[in-house]
């Protein structure tokens, strides 16, 4: 796990990183954060914002990026921190994985428990990037390969 140097991302509030692969959804952006906050702070320095490569780019894009919900912006930094662990880092995901979290319906066994299924997967998803970032924890694919 890279080290972690205690900055918060505007987004979600969590720690960036500023080392490791250039590629990896936490990974520091430091940008505006447009249109819903000026360009230019009082004294005409220019208000930039640290934020995660991911959530740079869900808060540009519109749909999830108007989230209110803290939780569910972690649960997607978490999801996609998962899925780049993995090695799905490649994959171009369609638009509504990210809402959805990776669940479809029509793959549930049963598909009217969707909204139940898809409550603790936030759950998961948000514990596991508050526990990546934070340092407190690792993903569940570094747990096992450590147990001696």
């Amino acid at each position: 796990m890279a080290r972690l140097n205690g900055f918060g991302c505007f987004y979600c509030a969590l720690p960036v990183r500023f080392t490791g692969d250039h590629r990896h959804p936490g990974y520091v952006v430091i940008d505006h954060v447009a249109p819903a906050i000026p360009a230019v702070d009082l004294g005409g320095l220019p208000d930039l914002r640290v934020l995660h490569r991911f959530c740079c780019h869900t808060a540009r894009t519109g749909g999830t990026g108007t989230c209110s919900s803290i939780m569910l912006r972690r649960a997607w930094l978490g999801w996609a921190t998962g899925e780049f662990e993995a090695g799905r880092h490649d994959k171009h995901y369609g638009i509504r994985h990210y809402p959805r979290l990776g669940l479809h319906p029509a793959r549930l066994r049963e598909p009217q428990l969707f909204r139940k299924y898809w409550r603790i997967r936030k759950m998961q998803c948000a514990a596991l990037a508050c526990r990546y970032y934070t340092g407190f924890g690792v993903l569940h694919s570094d747990a096992t390969s450590e147990v001696t």
